[in-house]
């Protein structure tokens, strides 16, 4: 009896508690799928909000609307009033921050994030330039889609062969509570009504600091991870391939070789060889497949293969050397070489002070090898 008598208030209260728990229809909600965090010149925050609005009111699925505030929250709670709906975040795939805010510092504007349990911990980041707004607030029948899923599939689909960067808000936290390491951003500005991809944002800590190209990323993800089915253009001198042209064409008027190829397989390996003298080696292997050639180079000799082999090693060497020069007057490491500093440390703690102090002073010895796998059709 006492366990009949359980098992029916179990019952009673599970069905009590489940009609108690509150609904809300689709036609009466929000659905944020974008944010923009700017600053204003009174040091307010200003939030730019893409949200899907299902209310049968609407003539346009997708609204944009703003609010300001001292706060994130505030903001967001500002901007709310200008929705017959309350908005909800579950869906956000995308926070764009203008360059101002940026620089500025964007940890504060992630934390709250981060506490808020209906934000998606695999929300992109990204930089608008000069603010995250004008972005937002471009034409979207000139891209054809909502732009907050516009900017996040860029981001999602470009990612994959390494053409751009791609930090989720966990991604980017991970990387900045893990002392040793910098983060990069995409940067995305509108050009002829359209939002491009223009730069990488580097950063310092939770601060962006400078900007670098987009040929520059594909440096650093050779660093971080195994980099295959890239498209990667070079340009070499000329000089030493003077003796191996088709008879057909004798680039005379010709001081460079311009080239494509399509990375099959690049990875790095990087060890402290020095502790004292903070002493660095990179060793990189790549191999590569050419696909495009400005001049006619006679790729059938043995001799030839050899050349443009030793000639690209020396040109990402000078790239990944002259990179790493700029990184360091910023005093920013995407590279990472601090997390193969703090493994020497055994156990002990390296703080983001003592990282920045030895940072500028490590010397890197860049090892590139590449392998001409086979080569395709030339121009």
């Amino acid at each position: 009896m006492t366990k009949l008598f359980k098992l029916f208030w179990f019952s009673f209260l599970s069905i009590f508690l489940v009609s108690c728990v509150q609904t809300q229809e689709i036609e009466d909600i929000g659905i944020i799928n974008a944010g923009g965090v700017d600053s204003t010149k009174d040091d307010s925050i200003e939030t730019t909000l893409v949200i899907f609005d299902f209310s049968s009111l609407s003539d346009n699925m997708t609204q944009i609307i703003t609010g300001t505030g001292k706060t994130l929250g505030g903001a967001t709670e500002d901007a709310e009033l200008s929705s017959i709906n309350r908005l909800v975040p579950g869906k956000i795939k995308l926070t764009l921050f203008g360059e101002e805010m940026a620089k500025q510092g964007i940890l504060p504007y992630l934390d709250m994030q981060t506490r808020d349990a209906r934000v998606p911990d695999m929300m992109y980041l990204a930089v608008g330039r000069p603010t995250a707004k004008e972005i937002l607030n471009v034409d979207e029948s000139e891209i054809s889609k909502d732009v907050g899923q516009f900017l996040h599939d860029i981001i999602e689909n470009h990612s994959t062969d390494h053409n751009v960067p791609r930090k989720s808000l966990q991604d980017f936290l991970r990387i900045y509570y893990d002392i040793g390491q910098d983060n990069v951003l995409p940067i995305f500005e509108v050009q002829e009504k359209t939002p491009k991809q223009i730069g990488i944002a580097l950063f310092r800590g939770d601060q962006m600091i400078g900007q670098l190209t987009n040929d520059d990323i594909m440096l650093i993800n050779l660093m971080d991870r195994v980099v295959k089915d890239k498209v990667f253009e070079l340009t070499l001198p000329i000089e030493p391939f003077k003796d191996f042209f088709e008879k057909i064409e004798q680039p005379h008027n010709r001081n460079d070789l311009d080239l494509a190829f399509f990375i099959q397989k690049g990875k790095s390996k990087t060890k402290l060889v020095d502790i004292e003298n903070l002493i660095f080696e990179t060793n990189t292997k790549i191999q590569f497949r050419l696909i495009e050639q400005s001049a006619s180079v006679k790729l059938t000799e043995p001799k030839v293969i050899e050349i443009l082999e030793n000639e690209i090693e020396k040109n990402m060497e000078e790239r990944f050397n002259k990179l790493l020069k700029k990184l360091k007057d910023y005093g920013s490491d995407p590279f990472g070489y601090g997390r193969y500093y703090k493994r020497t440390r055994e156990g002990k703690d390296l703080t983001v002070e003592e990282w920045r102090e030895k940072y500028p002073n490590i010397e890197v010895k860049f090892n590139v090898e590449v392998e001409l796998i086979r080569h395709g059709a030339t121009d």
